[in-house]
């Protein structure tokens, strides 16, 4: 269309987000040619509005800035909630059970709610004692009136899902048409008036369907909102003008986004647990994989070939001891593969029980620095006398591996408890 290409790639965009998975083949077909149509015509008015610059104006650079950002942002909120566990049918059961107000006992709630801004006592015993007297909502809303109070009115039909769970159970205890005065401590006061009642239980399917939406929402809405929080904690922001910082101005006005210092110690908390529980678990891991080798090359230490090569004054020591080094049993073997894949098994849950608490990089360094102590630490316990002492026997060299993969496992069930 005047040298510009309207691609099917592009109405395929935009019928896929508001598609219709019922609807027929008609219906697809007219709502596709009904998008190209929208096309063609947002487009002959581009090419006006550039004929005309309208696209070097301030207002159009604004536009487009705030049109990107708008994108970008619905974007990273979908990328966010991709990443949601989806509702299992028995988690829908579970909500349905631990909710009747909302499923097998719901009820449909007619009532009228009055907001009041002045925390009156005297008024509002004055209407406490016409309610009392039986007076009903009308009277006590000219009697609201005659007194010039502000106040909000409101006529509200709603499940019970949808009140607030306090005053829910204010309407249920009252009777219909009998008005109720209550206070919320020092903030405002409010008026209600319950005017119908009606059952309107969800059960069977329907509420397994329902509880599965609502928790499936409720995931994705925390899912951008923990993403929310990180990035702002994580961010610089300078206020400047109007909306600088004035503590004796802000507290009267609408909070502004600012980094959450809570919640960032609580993160730099967490973090400094997950590096140090990571490389504590990996260091025993390292220094029980020393073990293993050295056990089943027939040296205290024996990570590399050669490394019992009779250079320094340990290492020649154990050399006399090598000629009479135990002969391990096929069921000592079975034990030391055993202790192998345990060991290994123990690893990959550590990792993954701190998976997500740190960086991908931030985690590999801790890692790699428990490795590298486990490692030194393997090196200094092959040239202490205790080593040679474990070394001539190998229900000592048994015992030696099993005590380390216990302390291995207490470091994992200590990680599971502090981030479970």
């Amino acid at each position: 269309m005047n040298g510009v290409e309207i691609t099917a790639r592009e109405v395929d965009f935009l019928y896929e987000r508001g598609a219709d998975p019922g609807a027929s083949e008609a219906d697809r077909l007219n709502r596709r040619r009904m998008i190209l149509g929208g096309l063609v015509r947002s487009e002959l008015l581009a090419q006006k509005a550039r004929a005309s610059k309208l696209d070097r104006t301030p207002e159009y650079i604004l536009s487009m800035h705030t049109a990107e950002r708008g994108v970008l942002a619905s974007m990273a909120e979908r990328r966010l909630q991709d990443g949601v566990e989806s509702v299992s049918p028995e988690e829908a059961r579970r909500v349905v059970t631990a909710n009747p107000s909302s499923f097998a006992e719901r009820k449909l709630l007619v009532y009228d709610e009055v907001l009041l801004p002045d925390v009156d006592l005297p008024f509002l015993d004055s209407l406490n004692a016409m309610a009392g007297r039986g007076a009903s909502f009308e009277a006590l809303m000219r009697r609201v009136s005659s007194r010039k109070k502000a106040y909000r009115r409101t006529k509200r039909a709603l499940a019970s899902e949808q009140v607030q769970p306090a005053i829910l159970k204010v309407l249920l205890a009252q009777k219909p048409e009998r008005p109720l005065v209550a206070r919320v401590e020092d903030r405002f006061a409010m008026i209600l008036v319950l005017h119908s009642v009606t059952s309107a239980p969800i059960t069977g399917e329907t509420a397994v369907r329902a509880a599965s939406g609502s928790l499936g929402s409720a995931r994705r809405k925390a899912a951008v909102s923990r993403g929310v929080a990180e990035a702002l904690d994580g961010a610089k922001i300078d206020y400047f003008g109007e909306f600088a910082p004035d503590a004796r101005r802000d507290s009267l006005l609408a909070a502004l986004p600012e980094p959450s210092e809570a919640r960032i110690g609580f993160r730099r908390h967490r973090l400094l647990k997950a590096g140090l529980a990571l490389s504590g678990v990996f260091g025993v891991g390292v220094l029980l994989l020393v073990s293993l080798l050295g056990i089943g090359r027939g040296a205290p230490w024996s990570p590399f070939p050669g490394a019992h090569s009779g250079k320094g004054a340990g290492m020649r020591a154990i050399e006399k001891y090598l000629v009479e080094r135990p002969v391990l049993s096929p069921l000592q073997r079975v034990l030391l593969f055993a202790v192998s894949v345990s060991g290994l098994a123990l690893l990959g849950f550590q990792l993954l029980l701190v998976w997500g608490s740190a960086s991908p990089l931030e985690l590999f360094g801790s890692a790699a620095g428990g490795s590298l102590a486990g490692f030194l630490a393997g090196l200094l316990y092959a040239r202490l006398p205790l080593s040679r002492w474990v070394f001539r026997r190998a229900s000592r060299q048994m015992l030696s591996l099993l005590l380390l993969l216990l302390i291995l496992a207490a470091g994992v069930a200590f990680t599971r408890f502090s981030f479970g």
